[in-house]
């Protein structure tokens, strides 16, 4: 057991204490009234009004108990004293190192909540506190609390007015001193009821007669202070009408107390017929000897709480249904004990039966292994990064050995319950049927572009002769003629060699030759052809230091020639293109920059698609089929690198790439 320590101030607060000359006085209303007042609203069986003295705690008020004093060194409240501002709440004094060996906690009258607000007066001196004790483990509320401090408050007032009562009493006053201070207490009791943040009713008699109830009450009935003085059924015919009366009066004949949590109901409300929801006691007020002298009513409205429970369940229940409905397979991964929970669906399509146990390596294993390392470090991207996941990649059944292509999809969310980790959650849909749909497209497109690739090479000959026929006899118009042609079966085969890019993509044949080279290599050789080709805009190549990385010239080449084009193609003639390259600590990141017509942002996102193509009037004059940066996108993350755009409209675009800095010597 650990002795409170004693306050810096501890000779003038005794002094403080002692002037109000309350010590081994007899019991007063005014204080045991706040006592059982404190105890009803908090819920617990012992409140007291305890003052701490030299070498002891005395109770000027106590209810629930009939202990008088305890020494200081066992003293609650002794701890409590020591900050002023603050309630002293101890939810299991069993489990506290400063009070599970109190002889208070380990014997009579075996504490184990405590909760006490310290009685300040105006000079700032810590007298004691207003505390509320229970047998069993317990924690306020915020409006428990609220009402304890207000509480509180009045203890210190009624011990002011005590202390002019006094004083008044030695000027000879003390008669009519005492009328106006009864008057004062009997407005300071409805004013804590009015003030109490929860609705609240006094009720006596059996008859249930209202006595005073405060704003919030009056207007959860939906009416004034003119029900005052009125019978419960009488004045409230709605509410008696669902049996409260008779709930109210064996309350109020045995004394033992009713509560109800989240209780539904129906009436009329204001003129109209209103469903709510209460959670809402009904207290047995006794007097000393036990007797019950009247009810107090305590409610609090639930009713958003309840609905907005009940929608948040119901979009759940319509989530769920279209889980199912869409064949979806769920999953939940713990970022900290990465437990992996995965729904009946998703064992199906990864091969297991659905009472198996599946953890997280054990569906990475039935991956592929052509994708096992890109879904690995996608998951973890998102768990450290919060990075988006969306991937697709093909699994093999555990048990079938069927190979499937999945889709899944993913986030990071936090946590609801306080100081647990975020969890990993998301779904896998079955795209098997797209992805061969996709295969029998590329192999279609490779097939075709196979079969033109033969007679545009031999038209391309002929052409070529045609040429050099009409030099020998001198026709310009038909040099004219076939130089034009030329550029036609160009782009065509241009067109042709992106289509056999694309279906290779889509059966994973393009194969990287990887090597070490400097990028500055690669930016000379990029701005020697451009000077060679390009006449119609300004193209300037900054300054790069030297760059190793490990990767295919040839394919990271195609990107830049890409991009440069593509910047040639969609700016202003004559207008300036910038291409650089700088370094970030491990990475390595090439920009081209032009002052074209820039990209919505709404199409940004897609512009690295299949196929894709942003549509507007200046688009419309210029040709392609959306492969090209697509085939880009594919090249660089086939290399572990990203790819992305920074664009604004009318103000011209930057397209760029990363790649890993090679660290070896």
């Amino acid at each position: 057991m650990q002795e409170a320590p004693t306050p810096r101030n501890e000779q003038k607060r005794i002094a403080a204490l002692q002037a109000y000359n309350i010590l081994d006085t007899a019991s007063e209303q005014d204080f045991d009234e706040l006592t059982q007042l404190a105890s009803a609203i908090c819920g617990t069986p012992i409140a007291l009004i305890s003052l701490v003295d030299k070498n002891r705690q005395w109770f000027k008020s106590r209810y629930g108990t009939d202990v008088t004093e305890t020494d200081r060194a066992l003293s609650f409240c002794a701890h409590a004293i020591n900050k002023p501002n603050d309630i002293l709440e101890v939810e299991d004094a069993r489990a506290d190192e400063r009070f599970k060996n109190n002889a208070l906690v380990t014997g009579d009258p075996n504490i184990v909540f405590y909760a006490g607000m310290p009685l300040v007066d105006e000079e700032g001196y810590a007298l004691g506190s207003l505390c509320v004790i229970d047998h069993k483990r317990k924690q306020l509320n915020e409006q428990q609390q609220l009402a304890l401090k207000i509480l509180a408050g009045q203890v210190i007032s009624k011990l002011k007015l005590r202390k002019k009562l006094l004083e008044l009493e030695n000027a000879g006053k003390r008669i009519q001193k005492l009328n106006t201070l009864l008057t004062l207490k009997e407005r300071e009791a409805m004013q804590i009821i009015e003030h109490t943040p929860m609705s609240m009713a006094l009720h006596t008699g059996e008859d249930m007669k209202i006595i005073f109830a405060n704003k919030m009450m009056l207007k959860a009935w939906g009416k004034d202070s003119t029900v005052f003085g009125m019978p419960f059924n009488v004045a409230l015919p709605e509410l008696a009408a669902l049996d409260f009366p008779k709930t109210m009066r064996q309350v109020y004949r045995k004394g033992i107390p009713y509560e109800q949590s989240e209780a539904h109901m129906s009436y009329l409300h204001e003129g109209q017929i209103k469903e709510f929801y209460y959670t809402y006691s009904f207290t047995p007020l006794k007097l000393e000897d036990g007797t019950v002298w009247g009810l107090l009513n305590t409610a609090y409205d639930v009713t958003q709480n309840v609905k907005s429970r009940e929608s948040v369940e119901l979009a759940e229940e319509r989530l769920r249904l279209a889980v199912q409905s869409a064949e979806l397979g769920t999953f939940y991964l713990d970022s900290a004990t990465h437990e992996f929970v995965s729904s009946p669906r998703l064992k199906e399509l990864f091969g297991f039966d659905p009472e198996e146990e599946l953890s997280l390596s054990a569906a990475l294993a039935q991956i592929a292994e052509s994708h096992r390392y890109k879904v690995a470090s996608a998951v973890n991207a998102s768990l450290t990064q919060g990075s988006a996941f969306d991937i697709e990649y093909p699994v093999i059944g555990y048990h079938d050995n069927v190979q499937r292509w999945v889709r899944a999809t993913g986030k990071v969310y936090a946590s609801a319950e306080q100081g647990k980790a975020p969890f990993f959650s998301g779904t896998i849909l079955d795209i098997t049927e797209r992805k061969q749909d996709e295969q029998r497209k590329n192999d279609f497109i490779g097939m075709v572009s196979h079969e033109l690739r033969s007679p545009l090479t031999s038209i391309s000959g002929y052409i070529q002769m045609l040429k050099i026929k009409a030099a020998k006899s001198n026709e310009p118009t038909i040099t004219d003629i076939a130089e034009k042609a030329k550029r036609q079966v160009d782009r065509m085969s241009g067109l042709i060699s992106g289509f056999l890019d694309v279906a290779r993509l889509g059966e994973g044949k393009i194969k990287l030759n990887c090597e070490r080279f400097n990028i500055a290599r690669l930016l000379t050789d990029a701005e020697e052809e451009v000077l060679a080709t390009v006449s119609t805009h300004v193209v300037n190549f900054a300054n790069v230091e030297d760059v190793i990385v490990n990767a295919d010239i040839e394919k990271i080449g195609q990107v830049l020639t890409n991009f440069i084009n593509n910047a040639v193609k969609y700016s202003p003639f004559n207008s300036t293109i910038v291409v650089s390259c700088t370094t970030s600590g491990q990475v390595a990141k090439i920009s081209v920059t032009d002052e074209g017509m820039g990209i919505p942002v709404e199409d940004q996102a897609h512009v690295f698609e299949r196929f894709y193509r942003v549509e507007s009037e200046q688009m419309k004059v210029v040709k392609g089929f959306g492969i090209g940066l697509y085939i880009c996108k594919e090249i660089i993350e086939s290399h572990g690198g990203k790819i992305g755009v920074n664009s604004k409209l009318d103000y011209g675009s930057t397209f760029w790439f990363e790649l890993p800095v090679d660290q070896t010597e």
